[in-house]
């Protein structure tokens, strides 16, 4: 059975709609939306045909504003950086979402520009104290080989082994939120 494009068109512009007012999203992500939405609603069309109907849906919506890949990639890394997250863990975060790699870079320094050579360094003490590691762990659960145990959970999520190493090496939580705190003492 083949459908009228308008009708096709009215239905992608329906479940984008739908989408889009629920979660703020890439032109990547819009895609693979749509066209799972398509496989499982619109099967009996031409694959080509949709992935070009598709294609027009997500450059529709790009030109209203609907959907703002560099807007949604600084967005995402100020949010991801509030909490913790590596350079490492924002790429892949960002690209696992469809930005390409040109955003990314301009998302993440022009966000690291506030805190300089330090914002990595920002992100893995944030991210120690969510998880309460290093300064942050309740010293009555540091048992044998915790630092190496630390280290490896910091590595993991992005972090190089000198700021890993830099963030284990605070004696206490004081000392890590008094260098947070002060950019002065850097």
């Amino acid at each position: 059975m083949t459908r009228p494009d308008e009708t096709i068109l009215s239905r992608l512009e329906n479940k984008a709609l739908h989408y889009l007012g629920r979660y703020a999203s890439t032109t990547g992500r819009l895609e693979q939306v749509l066209t799972r939405f398509a496989r499982r609603k619109l099967a009996d069309e031409d694959p080509d045909r949709l992935a070009v109907l598709i294609r027009q849906k997500v450059d529709d919506c790009v030109r209203r504003g609907y959907v703002d890949d560099q807007l949604y990639a600084e967005q995402k890394t100020a949010s991801l950086r509030n909490q913790g997250s590596s350079r490492m863990g924002i790429r892949r975060k960002l690209f696992m979402a469809g930005v390409g790699n040109a955003l990314i870079d301009d998302a993440i320094s022009s966000h690291d520009e506030d805190e300089g050579d330090d914002a990595e360094t920002v992100a893995a003490i944030i991210y120690a104290r969510r998880r309460r590691l290093g300064p942050f762990a309740r010293q009555d659960n540091l048992k044998d080989g915790w630092k190496d145990r630390h280290l490896g959970s910091l590595a993991r999520a992005g972090f190089s082994i000198s700021v890993a190493r830099f963030v284990l090496n605070f004696d206490d939580p004081a000392s890590a939120e008094d260098w947070l705190n002060n950019p002065m003492s850097r």
